[in-house]
């Protein structure tokens, strides 16, 4: 099925696929029109791809990627809920600053508020206190493609975490682990609430709409070579669907706003701007 505006199908549908929903795939070109971004809509419930939009695209996943790896460090008992860091926001990892953007009012961080509000410091921790098959691990049931881990390296532990490097993801790659992960999440974990919160008020919160319960995340990180960044949207409407989006160049806010145009565009169709 062709998208309006001129956007075109990424992704190529099975025989066994119902086809794209007209609604949703009109809210994504809705919400895309314009931008050079790709995205992928699946269905939650049964992974269906409900509308694709833009050129196949793949790069670091950035901080989409905390997530997954938190619940696997909670199922394994590596972290609790209640794990608390303290963070200075000053991180550096092999000679290279990546500095905690979220508020300095908070900063002592558990594995929800972490998450809620991305930062970087609990989860450098986090990467510390996985060993590296632990990790190996973990990342082999995201079902991303990653590089083998030195087991010794703990800086290249922290930086595949961050998902700066060794980690790749397509939007439909992305999109698939998240449906994974959010269908078997406990609603009142910390995971669950950390991602709504992150859409409520912490850094993806760009996507909030009114009303309408979202649980996302944001990314930004750059790919080898570029000196510029691209960002990443993933997230839900539980229930629904899943949604990422991909920028090519921009960060995690700017691809979240665009979550927040498809998410209006599907609550109240013809008032999207």
């Amino acid at each position: 099925m062709l998208l309006s505006a001129g956007f075109v199908q990424a992704y190529a549908l099975s025989a066994a696929e119902p086809p794209a929903d007209l609604p949703v795939a009109g809210a994504l070109a809705l919400a895309l029109r314009g931008t050079q971004a790709s995205a992928v809509v699946l269905d939650l419930k049964t992974g269906a791809v409900l509308a694709s939009a833009g050129a196949p695209r793949r790069g670091a996943p950035g901080s989409t990627l905390k997530p997954l790896l938190l619940e696997a460090a909670l199922e394994h008992g590596i972290v609790s809920p209640g794990t608390e860091v303290y963070c200075r926001r000053n991180l550096h990892i092999a000679g290279h600053a990546f500095p905690c953007t979220h508020p300095a009012n908070q900063p002592v961080f558990t594995a929800e508020s972490a998450l809620a509000e991305s930062c970087n410091t609990w989860f450098a921790e986090l990467a510390r206190r996985f060993s590296g098959p632990q990790l190996e691990a973990a990342l082999q049931t995201t079902h991303l493609p990653h590089a083998s881990l030195n087991s010794a390296d703990v800086e290249q532990r922290q930086l595949a975490v961050l998902g700066l490097r060794g980690v790749t993801a397509s939007p439909l790659e992305l999109s698939r682990a998240y449906r994974d992960l959010l269908g078997h999440l406990p609603p009142a974990g910390p995971v669950a609430r950390g991602l709504k919160e992150s859409v409520d008020y912490g850094m993806a919160n760009p996507a909030a709409v009114p009303g309408v319960t979202i649980l996302g995340k944001t990314g930004t990180a750059s790919n080898p070579g570029e000196a510029w960044t691209h960002g990443w949207f993933a997230g839900a409407i539980p229930g629904r669907f899943v949604v990422v989006i991909y920028l090519p160049r921009g960060d995690g806010g700017g691809a979240a706003r665009l979550a927040q145009r498809f998410f209006q565009a599907v609550a109240s169709p013809g008032q999207a701007q």
